[in-house]
């Protein structure tokens, strides 16, 4: 018996469209070459994998259940392909990190600063992603690892927390509350909150604003750009808002500002995602760096 990669390809498209038209479009194939992949796929096997009609097709019970292994096939080849792209010269000591803004302000230069020490022949590339975006920017650029929070590993990553971070309040200067030592956000009163849209971070957004809810304050949200420090912290200085951050990226605040801890103290995870069993040693030589440096800068 003699199949192809390719035969099974064809064989899951047709089984998520169950149109060959459709199944072809989406291998970027002709629905004639679909056709005749298939055909020969169930000579091989000697079964009918689909009852077909002019229309469309329909799984036959072998092929529900083939469709399990035909997958882990597909999965275990795309496992052979990235990790032989692993060994090419570039990627040997070549390391990619997707991570939001305050990490790439903070964490990473300590991390990069650390390896021209302990790991002289990797060079740290950083790929800087908005909130929300961390995992989106690391697929696109076929990043390494990822920093952020709230983070859904891509297939053949694992996920790991690297600190509970604290969150500050900022506010404007001239706030009565700006001279306390802590905030308590129930004496905030009608300040809006100014957060990103929720579509970009939905649990991040959400997280930030149970932080609020309880702690007794219900706040109006004013929806900002990306960037909660960008082209609207105006508003912060003005003391028309206030914002919830991180207490690392409290040292990149813009004038006008100040950050203060939370009378009753948050946390959010600050996680990191890389490639399972990734069998490169410049890769376990920076995640090393990046867990302790996050230990050490942001507990």
């Amino acid at each position: 018996m003699r199949i192809t990669l390719r035969q099974i390809e064809v064989f899951l498209a047709l089984a998520d469209e169950l149109h060959f038209g459709r199944a072809a479009e989406s291998l970027h194939i002709a629905q004639a070459t679909a056709s005749q992949e298939l055909k020969r796929l169930e000579v091989a096997l000697g079964l009918r994998l689909f009852a077909r009609s002019t229309r469309a097709a329909t799984l036959t019970p072998a092929g529900e259940a083939l469709l399990e292994d035909a997958r882990a096939l597909v999965d275990a080849a795309g496992r052979l392909t990235d990790r032989a792209q692993l060994f090419h010269s570039a990627h040997l000591a070549r390391v990619r990190v997707a991570a939001s803004p305050s990490v790439v302000n903070r964490l990473l230069p300590a991390v990069i600063r650390r390896a021209e020490d302990a790991a002289p022949g990797t060079s740290i590339e950083e790929l800087a992603a908005e909130s929300g975006t961390v995992v989106e920017t690391l697929r696109e650029h076929a990043a390494d690892i990822g920093i952020g929070r709230f983070l859904t590993p891509p297939p053949r990553f694992v996920k790991e927390v690297l600190v509970e971070e604290e969150f500050v309040a900022v506010l404007a200067t001239t706030h009565p509350l700006a001279t306390q030592d802590a905030v308590d956000l129930r004496e905030l009163g009608d300040l809006p909150l100014l957060l990103w849209p929720r579509e970009q971070a939905p649990e991040y957004y959400d997280a930030l604003l149970g932080m609020c809810i309880d702690r007794g304050l219900t706040p109006m949200v004013l929806v900002s750009p990306p960037r909660i420090v960008g082209s609207r912290s105006y508003l912060l200085g003005d003391g028309r808002a206030f914002s919830l951050v991180p207490r690392s990226a409290a040292e990149s605040l813009p004038g006008g500002v100040v950050a203060r801890p939370l009378a009753q103290p948050a946390t959010l995870a600050l996680e990191m995602i890389y490639r399972e069993k990734d069998p490169r040693a410049s890769i376990a030589e920076v995640t090393d760096l990046i867990r302790s440096a996050a230990t050490e800068l942001l507990h």
